[in-house]
């Protein structure tokens, strides 16, 4: 069974999630890849002063997706054509910085994450939700509004920040959970557990 989550959530409800729950999700997320991670740390850096951060977006409470949407743009208007997850171990070095510092409260990609994230979902009382890759164009029916979008120019289309309004975006599974289970360290385990009980 699905549950349809609608955003933003507390992370009471997200600390409710557990390893195997499949969900889907109605609200705002923003997508951000490795360059845009570290732009938004570079952006924290320099604005350990007084002057504040220098970015053009809030991504204080949302969801970070591990994506590289494919836009049109028409006119004014954009519209998302590709929007399916990119492998997430990419962003581990700076992942649990930025949860930390815009306390997201949870993470959507593919492949799931190290250790470090890991430590920070059970710290803040997150959790990490896989999509399947390979589905952009069906991902995609389920963006509603292109908010905004950061760094175009800079960044190249799919590792620019995009604010999205989603609606029932899914199914995306819990794999890493705010417990610290990780389904796919367990996958593994399991495996060479199998592997090393094959006859020789």
């Amino acid at each position: 069974m699905i549950r349809k989550v609608v955003l933003p959530v507390s992370l009471a409800e997200v600390a409710s999630w557990c390893v195997g729950d499949v969900l889907s999700l109605s609200g705002v997320i923003l997508t951000a890849r490795d360059l845009a991670h570290r732009r938004i740390l570079e952006a924290c850096l320099q604005g350990a002063g007084e002057r504040g951060l220098d970015l053009p977006f809030d991504p204080t409470g949302l969801p970070i997706f591990h994506c590289g949407p494919l836009a049109r743009r028409d006119g004014v208007r954009w519209t998302i054509t590709g929007l399916g997850p990119t492998t997430s171990a990419r962003m581990e070095s700076t992942t649990p910085a930025i949860m930390a510092r815009f306390a997201a409260p949870f993470l959507i990609g593919k492949g799931g994450m190290g250790p470090a994230t890991r430590a920070a979902l059970v710290e803040r009382g997150a959790a990490y939700l896989a999509a399947v890759g390979g589905t952009g164009a069906l991902g995609a029916r389920a963006v509603v509004e292109v908010l905004s979008v950061a760094w175009l120019e800079e960044l190249g289309m799919p590792d620019a920040v995009w604010i999205l309004r989603l609606n029932e975006y899914g199914p995306l599974v819990v794999t890493m959970d705010s417990q610290g289970r990780d389904l796919h360290e367990e996958v593994v385990r399991a495996a060479e557990r199998t592997l090393g009980n094959a006859p020789r």
